[in-house]
């Protein structure tokens, strides 16, 4: 008869596996994710860089003389140079929906470098698919939900060096309990024992009840380090729910709250009431039409119903000579814009200059000193020997030399 093995002669069992580490979910590419990095990095850290770069690239422009290259880096320039409702002078401000600062494939190169003509057509192939990437996240959210494709492989190689060491040490995951070689020893001896005669012993009656009343298994692990067990990745918290009811925004660290911000010019309010010029100009007869009246402008579409139609969206190039770039005027303005780098280094204290002083001055009256000093060296003499403690042929020989 088939006998039942006790389960505290039973060998031990493999180790639970290790609880895998939280990973971001999207993995990029590495030029998208250096790029997206990159962008948030000097959008909240270095705010005057995209006004730098606007320049830089303004000025290329003028050296190509390139007329829409020109157009286009001007508007750019003054967009960057614009002071926002802040005061401060840069784009791409957290919550606005932005693209990857990626160029597209059609766009026209703007370098000076070309490649070496070829004979042969090279096999096209078929460009891959653009990736989204979310870039009005901050620094800490935008890591937590993207990983570049090197970090995702060291990420494996870890969960993999994480799993080989939870199967070499699966004490540590057991409990917290060794078995000893004698008690191992004994469980495999009793094993094979009970394998051999197994169809030739009778079935007898076996107290199966543990020796032990049951009680909770104590798992002896800091809270500090590590969380609880009883609570799962599914589990609503009181605080989570607390956030999730609240309707204002989440907590992040505002970057913007350790700079001065930039007053904006102060412009004089239109007055409410008719200046003299328009009093004068009604008098002799000769009223302006408002913003709200067909003879405003000569120019504009006819209104229906008080509503004009819709004008088409200006080019760049129409924007250019309607706004007039000149680009000594714009060169001119970045001059007189150059505002001093916020980092400096602080001047000498008037104490650290007084310690020079009393260094120097201590120098110059112990120089002379040294310099009078004689540059042969001193070398130590030897014990004087008494003539006493010399032997009786030493003493004939000095007595002989005088």
């Amino acid at each position: 008869a088939l006998v039942k093995r006790s389960a505290d002669v039973a060998l031990m069992g493999p180790p639970p596996p290790p609880k895998r580490i939280k990973r971001p979910s999207t993995v990029l590419d590495e030029d998208t994710y250096t790029k997206a990095l990159s962008h948030i990095i000097a959008r909240d850290f270095f705010p005057g860089l995209q006004e730098t770069e606007a320049q830089q690239e303004y000025l290329d422009a003028l050296e190509s003389k390139d007329g829409a290259w020109i157009a286009e880096a001007g508007q750019t320039l003054t967009q960057a140079m614009t002071p926002g409702p802040d005061g401060r002078r840069y784009r791409g401000r957290r919550g606005t929906s932005m693209a990857p600062m990626m160029a597209a494939a059609h766009a026209t190169p703007r370098d000076w470098t070309a490649d070496t003509p070829r004979t042969v057509a090279e096999s096209v192939e078929e460009p891959e698919k653009a990736q989204h990437v979310d870039l009005s996240l901050s620094l800490s959210a935008f890591q937590a939900k993207y990983t570049s494709e090197d970090n995702e492989s060291f990420n494996a190689l870890l969960d993999k060096q994480n799993n080989k060491r939870a199967e070499n040490y699966a004490w540590a995951w057991n409990e917290n309990k060794i078995l000893a070689p004698r008690q191992i020893a004994y469980r495999e001896r009793q094993a094979k024992l009970e394998a051999s005669r197994a169809e030739s012993q009778l079935q007898v009656y076996e107290d199966t009840r543990p020796a032990m009343p049951e009680h909770k298994v104590s798992a002896p692990r800091n809270a500090l380090m590590f969380i609880p067990d009883s609570i799962e990745d599914s589990q609503v918290t009181v605080s989570q729910a607390a956030e999730a009811r609240s309707n204002a925004p989440p907590k992040a660290v505002l970057h913007d709250n350790t700079r001065m911000p930039i007053a904006a010019p102060v412009e004089p309010p239109i007055p409410p009431s008719p200046s003299m010029s328009a009093i004068d100009a009604a008098i002799a007869g000769r009223p302006r039409p408002t913003h709200s009246e067909a003879g405003y402008i000569g120019s504009e579409t006819p209104r229906v119903a008080g509503y004009a139609f819709v004008d088409a969206e200006p080019t760049s190039a129409e924007l250019a000579a309607k706004h007039g770039y000149d680009p000594s005027s714009l060169l001119s303005q970045i001059a007189a814009d150059a505002s001093p780098s916020p980092f400096k280094i602080n001047e000498v204290s008037t104490r650290e200059a007084l310690h020079h002083r009393l260094v120097d001055k201590h120098k110059q009256s112990t120089r002379p000193v040294e310099d009078a000093r004689s540059p042969i060296p001193r070398f130590l003499s030897g014990a004087k020997k008494k003539p006493g403690s010399l032997t009786p042929a030493a003493q004939r020989l000095l007595g002989e030399i005088g």
